[in-house]
């Protein structure tokens, strides 16, 4: 690893090292329609309008949501994980989850920083819409931080991380569908933590040829509310 420049490490949240959030709300709640993610609806704004609309329907508040969350574990290894890549790395979660919903995950994580978008709630505990970061998605940090000389390696499982990946110095797809991967055929998949380690450990944060094809792609303005 290149010890001339600062090492940043921009890892996704969910399906990476704690399951995916809305499925499991979706299952203890019976609505199989808040287990629908971006795999299946890429259109992150109506998804999210999806949910808070589904929430309402059946009576459920912020705080119930959370006490759901709150019932999840890190995935086995994730904390373990993070602990070996900080020795080399500034840890940064790069998320499109809730940070009302992710901050349940931080203690066990090692308290990383935390980059997400927020909730809003009405006067009666409702969600009632979604605080957007003011990012361009994923990538857009990568290329921020690869501006003022950080070398970046990238972790994420689904598609709205592509563009992050192939961003980034060193971007590892984790365990994606089928449908992801057929979009990811540039890109280095694995399928454990160790594998990502040892790349870290053994390699260097050299230029990834895809994060120089990515700077020209097209990208969509972050929708900013329900």
């Amino acid at each position: 690893m290149n010890k001339t420049m600062m090492n940043v490490a921009c890892i996704d949240l969910e399906g990476v090292l704690v399951p995916e959030i809305w499925p499991h709300i979706g299952s203890c709640v019976g609505i199989p329609e808040l287990a629908i993610t971006t795999r299946e609806e890429p259109n992150y704004l109506k998804l999210m309008c999806q949910r808070i609309a589904l929430l309402h329907q059946h009576h459920l508040k912020l705080k119930d949501v959370q006490e759901i969350v709150a019932s999840l574990s890190i995935f086995e290894g994730a904390a373990s994980f993070l602990d070996q890549l900080r020795e080399d790395f500034k840890v940064l979660i790069v998320s499109d989850a809730f940070i009302e919903l992710a901050i349940h995950f931080s203690p066990s994580l090692g308290l990383p920083e935390i980059q997400c978008h927020s909730l809003s709630v009405d006067d009666a505990g409702y969600i009632d819409r979604c605080i957007f970061l003011p990012r361009r998605g994923k990538e857009e940090t990568i290329r921020s931080l690869r501006k003022t000389n950080h070398c970046i390696l990238a972790v994420g499982d689904a598609f709205n991380d592509l563009e992050m990946l192939r961003s980034a110095d060193l971007g590892f797809l984790f365990r994606p569908s089928q449908q992801t991967l057929n979009s990811a055929g540039d890109l280095t998949v694995v399928t454990s933590y160790h594998e990502i380690l040892h790349a870290a450990k053994n390699g260097r944060c050299c230029i990834n040829p895809a994060a120089t094809r990515a700077d020209v792609y097209a990208q969509q303005l972050v929708p900013q509310g329900c």
